[in-house]
């Protein structure tokens, strides 16, 4: 009777081990990761406004980062009240940021010009639909001219000789703001440039392919602009 007694026992706390074991795995492995997992965004370094060759205050350049547990994706941005068009900001990495990483974001709404002196009512949405509201004032303190302009354009075709005809511009950085090219005019022909082309503080020279049927000996006039509405051009010969 006493050895029954024991197995059951035995029985008892075999199973009660096991149960505990795999409460263990599903409270470490599934339940406390999505009990943990969070989202914070806070602003990573100081915010500053861009004023574009026309003396507008025309772009805001703001860097964030994600001090929560998850990865987040900033959806909607919004100015004192007002949803900004999803074309007019954006992200050096896209949309998101990882978990303990950064990233940098423009906001150039097209028909807002920023006052200096003046507070701004500034929020991001991500994808989780939470909020973050910051307020950020135009100052003489973060405040900075942009410079930009086209040191020259070549004219070749890919691949070589027997490809398509295509202009390369090479853009310069020469102020102390991040640039951001969105259009590009040869002459009269309109592009777009899809993705934009970012050009840091410190990494300040880049280059432009446009497809452009051009001709040897024939002299165009190439234009671009910026987010924050500067432009710059060049007239060159296809040789």
């Amino acid at each position: 009777m006493a050895s029954m007694h024991t197995q059951e026992l035995k029985f008892k706390i075999a199973v009660l081990v096991v149960v505990a074991v795999i409460s263990g795995y599903v409270l470490w492995y599934f339940i406390l990761p999505l009990a943990l997992r969070y989202e914070k965004l806070d602003m990573f370094s100081d915010y500053y406004w861009v004023v574009n060759s026309k003396d507008e205050i025309r772009q805001l350049v703001i860097s964030f980062k994600n001090n929560g547990t998850q990865d987040l994706t900033i959806t909607e941005v919004w100015i004192n009240g007002f949803l900004i068009n999803s074309t007019d900001w954006g992200g050096y990495f896209g949309a998101a940021i990882q978990s303990s990483l950064t990233n940098t974001f423009y906001v150039a709404p097209r028909d807002l010009i920023f006052e200096s002196s003046q507070t701004y009512n500034f929020t991001v949405v991500t994808s989780s639909r939470n909020c973050y509201t910051f307020t950020l004032q135009v100052d003489e303190n973060n405040t900075r001219n942009e410079k930009v302009k086209i040191s020259e354009c070549h004219f070749y075709h890919i691949p070589p000789l027997s490809g398509e005809p295509v202009i390369g511009i090479q853009v310069e950085d020469l102020g102390g703001t991040d640039v951001i090219v969105k259009e590009v005019w040869i002459d009269d022909a309109f592009y777009s440039v899809e993705p934009r082309l970012w050009l840091h503080t410190f990494y300040s020279s880049a280059g432009i392919q446009m497809n452009f049927p051009w001709r040897e000996g024939e002299t165009y006039t190439v234009k671009i602009k910026t987010v924050a509405g500067s432009t710059a051009e060049i007239t060159a010969t296809a040789d």
